[in-house]
């Protein structure tokens, strides 16, 4: 394949990702940082796994690294102000099996009967 073909076709990719994006409202953004920064507890502008621990009463491994594989679009172990409303926008976290119909941090009964 022609190197410049690819390209072309990886810039027109790009561009229907890009156009697909939902974009938040002035309002949304300020929720959005308002709840972040509450989770940020040594407001470092990021998000690490016992932050979101501590915001979210009764938490578990397995549901902060679900909420990590979600977020952290870039792997690095930490979720930027950018990463998170990347997901509240796109509903990630409303899709996410550790999450109610709310995007609301939840326990699965079953783990509650034990």
């Amino acid at each position: 394949m022609n190197f410049n073909r690819l390209w072309w076709i990886l810039a027109v990719l790009l561009v229907l990702c890009v156009a697909d994006a939902p974009t938040p409202t002035e309002e949304d953004v300020k929720r959005y940082r308002e709840e972040f920064q509450s989770y940020d507890q040594n407001k470092d502008g990021l998000l690490d796994a016992m932050e979101i621990r501590a915001s979210a009463e009764g938490i578990n491994d397995d549901e902060v690294i679900s909420f990590f594989e979600l977020v952290d679009d870039n792997d690095s172990g930490s979720v930027s102000f950018d990463e998170y409303v990347n997901a509240m926008v796109s509903h990630k976290l409303d899709e996410s099996p550790a999450t109610d119909e709310e995007g609301v941090i939840r326990h699965d009964e079953k783990e509650e009967d034990d």
